[in-house]
């Protein structure tokens, strides 16, 4: 791309400085005054030459709106003297101009400080322009996180189940960075509730995106995976949680999304306190039965993605009144002190043992403040979910 460059000098005494630029290969626009200057600036040459001579002959009124037109349109220019101006008087009349050609008679000299100039201009031309895409990306990136946060959150569940034999209770503290934790409780039959949390491998928009294709596959009207229709009374299917699991594993393998995730899965049946879990990779649920003994469900296989490496089992136990069940996601394990200590297991058995006197809605609203305080309420590096259910009998 040939550059162009206007060279503003009085009357024919630039020649010697036209000349060199277009055997140099430049294309060349000459002006003689300061009027017909900027009027040339309009058509953005690359490049302004400026005979300060022509500047020593013009009015203070005239060398300000030239050095406006100059900042308007940001192009630089090149200082030079056609009669042997001092320096310094040529600085005092062009304070703006980026460099000076001190000697304009000798072609390399002149070349070089036009050819230094030009590639300097380029290179802060590509670095703003890198710039502001770098902001519009890094705008792009924080709109979608905040669209992903959003859709995350509009999937949680809103109310309970109606259910007379169980109470249900949740927080959920989401990190800055969106996490991939999702919990849901969902009536299957009129004695079936089904709960889950899941818990996907990353941050940011894919593991959102994850989330929200695994919520799917788990929404009872997709009639795959926790609910099938049958042409035969009573016309539905309720598949267990291993063989929840196990349909999960065929469907997110990692090559699809490169993200593996982790869930516990249960089957509720409110007229008997029966629990039917399998757990894919998840923190343990965690059993506090109102006698205050405390007990870890460890029936499942490997986290979601792994191709069915070995079966997932599933198991089944017996809540009696007053008795609690947990699920919660490492993000409530994992958050961390100032001191960079762990919450950590321990801490979170002992409170919940000590909690087994409130109601389950006070004591999940009571771990999430010592969560906070614990932490010294700054944001979680991940999301923290936990949601409680005791059975009323």
């Amino acid at each position: 791309m040939v550059d162009k460059i206007l060279v503003a000098c009085v009357g024919t005494e630039g020649e010697g400085v036209v000349n060199t630029l277009r055997a140099a290969g430049h294309q060349v626009l000459l002006a003689s005054g300061i009027k017909a200057t900027r009027g040339l600036l309009h058509g953005m040459p690359d490049l302004l030459l400026l005979d300060a001579e022509l500047l020593g002959q013009s009015t203070e009124e005239s060398r300000q709106a030239l050095a406006s037109d100059l900042q308007t349109v940001e192009i630089p220019c090149l200082r030079f003297s056609s009669n042997g101006m001092g320096l310094e008087r040529m600085r005092s009349l062009t304070p703006w101009a980026s460099a000076t050609i001190v000697d304009p008679h000798n072609p390399s000299h002149v070349l070089e400080q036009v050819d230094l100039l030009l590639r300097m201009t380029r290179l802060s031309a590509e670095r703003t322009l890198a710039e502001e895409r770098l902001v519009a990306r890094q705008l792009e990136i924080e709109e979608g996180l905040s669209s992903a946060s959003h859709i995350q959150r509009s999937l949680l569940p809103s109310v309970s189940p109606q259910t007379e034999t169980f109470s249900f209770a949740w927080q959920f503290l989401p990190c800055e960075t969106v996490g991939g934790d999702l919990f849901n409780l969902v009536p299957l039959s009129e004695d079936t509730l089904m709960a889950y949390l899941i818990d996907v491998s990353g941050h940011g928009v894919s593991s959102a995106m994850v989330t929200v294709s695994v919520y799917q596959s788990l929404a009872v009207h997709s009639g795959r995976l926790v609910k099938r229709l049958l042409d035969r009374p009573p016309y539905y299917e309720i598949p267990g949680p291993a063989e929840v699991l196990t349909g999960l594993d065929r469907e997110y393998p990692y090559e699809r999304f490169e993200k593996f995730f982790t869930i516990v899965y249960l089957l509720l049946e409110p007229s008997t306190g029966k629990v039917r879990y399998s757990n894919g990779g998840h923190p343990l649920p965690i059993v506090v039965r109102a006698d205050g003994t405390l007990e870890l469900l460890h029936e499942g296989g490997t986290l979601i993605g792994m191709g069915c490496l070995v079966p997932y089992e599933e198991a089944e136990i017996q809540l009696l009144p007053g008795d609690r069940l947990y699920l919660y996601s490492d993000g409530v394990t994992e958050y961390f002190s100032e001191a960079g200590e762990l919450f950590g297991e321990q801490r979170l058995f002992d409170f919940l043992l000590h909690a087994r006197t409130l109601s389950v809605d006070r004591g999940m609203e009571n771990l999430m403040a010592s969560l906070r305080e614990f932490g010294g309420d700054r944001a979680p590096s991940d999301d923290v979910s936990i949601m409680g259910i005791e059975f009323t009998g």
